[in-house]
């Protein structure tokens, strides 16, 4: 495992056969978990702030005493940005008996992208057969639901900005609530975490396009 476990694949991310730590599906789940987690933070923090994240983690674990800007972006915080106060939940989260990451969405994308209509088995039961159904939908919701964690829901207006010489689509003036993207967690706390790579990623409609 990397920061999250195959504990965090629940409801609408529930990944079928897993429920055995033997079998192939679950270690299956769990490269998926080692591969796409890492894969996210190097590809949206950069090279030299993964690199010092990961310094920090021991045995897929942050360890307790990583400096405090790895804490927040890991395990969430609350913070101030212009007079206002914001929450962040964090990459990982608990509420209640519930468990989430947007770690979990992007590993679930990516574990099924070539592989959707014959692992996922989302079936439909008829009272002669079982019918397969085409799991795109299931798959555009899980991308566009990580989007909206990712860099937080589109806005019928966007403001464009220029960060490191990189063109950013302004999709976070939706803060009123209080709770802030991946993306606008780290826009708002630059001086904490310099040169990440600020790219917004499309949503996707019900035909994956």
């Amino acid at each position: 495992m990397y920061l999250i476990d195959v504990s965090y694949f629940i409801k609408n991310l529930h990944v079928p056969n897993t429920e055995e730590p033997t079998s192939d599906a679950y270690n299956e789940l769990e490269v998926s978990i080692d591969r796409y987690v890492r894969q996210f933070l190097q590809l949206t923090l950069g090279r030299e702030l993964f690199f010092e994240l990961d310094s920090h983690v021991i045995d897929g674990e942050l360890n307790s005493s990583a400096p405090q800007i790895w804490l927040n972006l890991v395990n969430g915080c609350n913070y101030t940005n212009n007079g206002i106060n914001y929450t962040w939940k964090g990459l990982m989260y608990q509420e209640g008996l519930f468990k989430g990451s947007i770690l979990a969405y992007y590993v679930y994308c990516n574990h099924f992208q070539n592989t959707a209509n014959s692992i996922l088995g989302q079936v439909a039961i008829d009272p002669k057969n079982g019918v397969v159904i085409n799991p795109t939908s299931h798959l555009v919701n899980i991308w566009n639901e990580f989007i909206e964690m990712y860099q937080g829901s589109c806005s019928s207006s966007t403001k464009t900005t220029f960060y490191n010489g990189v063109i950013f689509e302004d999709y976070f003036q939706n803060k009123t609530n209080g709770y802030v993207s991946y993306l606008q967690f780290l826009r708002d706390n630059k001086t904490d975490y310099p040169n990440f790579e600020a790219n917004v990623i499309n949503f996707v409609n019900s035909f994956g396009i």
